[in-house]
């Protein structure tokens, strides 16, 4: 059986004692007295007093009444407007169409008497469940209306703005076209702005590519070393997963790492100084480059990596004797790429596997460990490549567009003027040829095979 909700109030107006009897105890056993109080009315009168007093949700009325009988009283409590459920009850009679009068009374039901517990229960449940649906209904036609009034609120709020959200729309339209030239105007300012960081980076890069050939006029013997240097160290750079800005630095470093030799004083030699077996322990040029490059913007990393290019893991180096990771890391790659194609310098007759090994004999003393073997890796991909790629010989009058150069194409003076790789184009070829004349182009030139 379906709960009823909360407790509820069951007016019996009946003058039959046992008849009210089985019915308080139906009620009583079904629902239970705190559920369902049953209010017992012995006469019409006392029935609509309480009626009137209690408003209860069901009021059960006997037909048979003494004096105003329950077809009387129906009408009487239907008048007062005040919501019940109405059950007549009546003798069963098969003689007259007692539900007919109940119809006409406007009573909401009706029973046979004796009472029947099934129909009894069925009766009251239905209606006490109707009563809680009222209820239910009742609450929500309250928040309806109050969302409707709600909405009746919003909607003069709504009317009233509307002249607003006009002038809105124009100021709005305004200020659009106002934002749509200032884009206009950052669009011209970011355009120009592109082509000052262009013409920052192609400035600065030129700035680094002329004192690599001050570096290289100073020792001519060494031609092409701090390329080589930059290209080992970005390798190995990135082979470490090192940043890009980090590798970049490191790359610029490398370029200038030997920037101090142009300052030397003159009782230190080139020859002296590039022979790091012997003067990694007395050489100060790799102050001098810190020296010349820290006080220019842009150069700060590039000077801190450069002081430290001689320091040792083992802590036996100058200038600050660190070791270990506390030398930079891009110092720790350019020491030791820098320490390594000296060797193959000043060694012609050495294989690499034999110059490798001279360095790899270094480990844990001078450089760091991952360091070399970063090196290594190095070596077989040039090894790799150099398989690879076959190449010709050629005078600089021979050369032609479309060749690609398999190294690197220096002066007699040491200028580098092309690097490895790069196609020629008949701009470059007249630059060449001009260059030839008044600073002959050193040796061969090699051209890969297509």
């Amino acid at each position: 059986m379906d709960t009823i909700g909360q407790y509820k109030k069951l007016l019996c107006i009946e003058n039959n004692p046992e008849t009210l009897e089985v019915i308080e105890e139906i009620l009583a056993n079904s629902f239970g007295k705190d559920i369902v109080e049953v209010i017992p009315a012995e006469s019409g009168e006392e029935g609509l007093e309480l009626f009137k007093q209690l408003e209860p949700e069901i009021v059960l009325i006997n037909i048979q009444m003494p004096g105003k009988n329950g077809f009387d009283i129906c009408k009487e409590i239907q008048a007062t407007k005040i919501n019940s459920f109405i059950i007549l009850m009546f003798e069963r009679d098969d003689q007259e169409d007692n539900a007919l009068r109940c119809w006409e009374a406007e009573a909401d039901g009706y029973l046979s008497k004796p009472i029947q517990k099934g129909k009894l229960l069925f009766t009251v449940n239905n209606f006490f469940r109707t009563v809680r649906l009222d209820s239910v209904i009742k609450s929500k036609g309250e928040r309806v209306q109050q969302v409707l009034d709600k909405l009746y609120q919003v909607e003069k709020s709504l009317n009233n703005l509307d002249e607003e959200i006009v002038m809105d729309k124009r100021r709005l339209q305004d200020s659009l076209n106002d934002m749509a030239s200032l884009n206009q105007l950052l669009d011209n300012k970011n355009s120009q702005i592109f082509e000052m960081n262009a013409n920052l980076a192609s400035r600065f890069d030129s700035t680094v590519s002329l004192l690599v050939n001050i570096i290289e006029l100073k020792q001519s013997g060494h031609r092409g070393h701090a390329e080589r240097v930059a290209d080992i160290s970005v390798f190995i750079a990135s082979k470490m997963d090192l940043s890009e800005h980090l590798t970049q630095n490191i790359r610029i470093a490398a370029r200038l790492h030997e920037l101090g030799i142009v300052s030397l004083p003159a009782d230190e030699k080139v020859e002296d100084v590039t022979n790091e077996g012997k003067s990694r322990k007395v050489t100060r040029h790799p102050l001098v480059g810190e020296m010349l490059l820290k006080r220019f913007p842009g150069f700060e990393v590039v000077a801190e990596i450069i002081r430290h290019s001689h320091e040792n893991v083992n802590g036996s180096g100058i200038p600050d004797g660190l070791t270990g990771k506390g030398i930079p890391v891009g110092s720790r790659i350019i020491s030791m790429a820098s320490f390594y194609d000296h060797a193959k310098l000043a060694n012609p007759d050495l294989g690499i596997d034999q110059v490798f090994a001279r360095v790899e004999q270094e480990t844990g003393v001078l450089f760091d460990e991952n360091v070399v073997a970063r090196l290594g890796e190095y070596i077989r991909s040039q090894d790799a490549s150099v398989s690879e790629e076959a190449s010709i010989d050629c005078v600089v009058f021979a050369l032609k567009e479309g060749m690609e150069l398999a190294s690197d194409i220096y002066s007699e003076s040491g200028i580098n003027l092309l690097r490895k790789g790069t196609v020629l184009d008949k701009e470059m070829l007249d630059k060449v040829i001009k260059f030839n004349n008044v600073d002959p182009i050193a040796g061969t030139i090699k051209i890969k095979q297509s």
